[in-house]
């Protein structure tokens, strides 16, 4: 009998290690980051970051969140709108522009919360069209910031 208990422990050994050790791995690098939910780019010495629309429904007022950072040492002059709205911004040298501190409101949203939709970002004499989500206040973070 004991030799059939010494030849389950340590059959049953390495299993229990294992299993102990897997939660004291790290885990894979891409777990390490946040997921955001806007769309990131850079383009023309900027930065944009986590970029993407809050709005009650389609055709209605939308707000654009995230943050743009400048990483010259030149202030920089921007549009970012889409068809029907143009909104002028500058970003001062090494800053950045928070829009949960900086409102911008397009006056109409292209498409419905749950879909994406185009912006335009015009800097230094270039042109680049961003594609980003368009949420609702559903979410309890977000909620605040949809147009009334």
């Amino acid at each position: 009998m004991k030799n059939a208990e010494r030849f389950l422990g340590a059959m049953l050994a390495p299993g229990i290690a294992a299993l102990l050790l897997t939660g004291c791995t790290p885990p894979p690098e891409e777990d390490l980051y946040a997921i955001a939910v806007g769309s990131d780019d850079d383009f023309a010495g900027l930065e944009l970051r986590s970029i993407f629309i809050v709005s009650s429904a389609e055709s209605e007022p939308g707000r654009i969140l995230g943050t743009i950072f400048n990483k010259t040492d030149k202030n920089i002059d921007l549009v970012i709108g889409d068809r029907d709205d143009e909104l002028p911004l500058s970003i001062p040298a090494g800053g950045k522009v928070e829009f949960q501190d900086s409102p911008a409101v397009l006056g109409s949203t292209e498409a419905r919360p749950g879909a994406r939709t185009d912006l335009t970002v015009k800097a230094q004499g270039d042109t680049m069209t961003f594609d980003v989500a368009v949420l609702d206040g559903t979410l309890e973070q977000y909620a605040p910031f949809v147009p009334k």
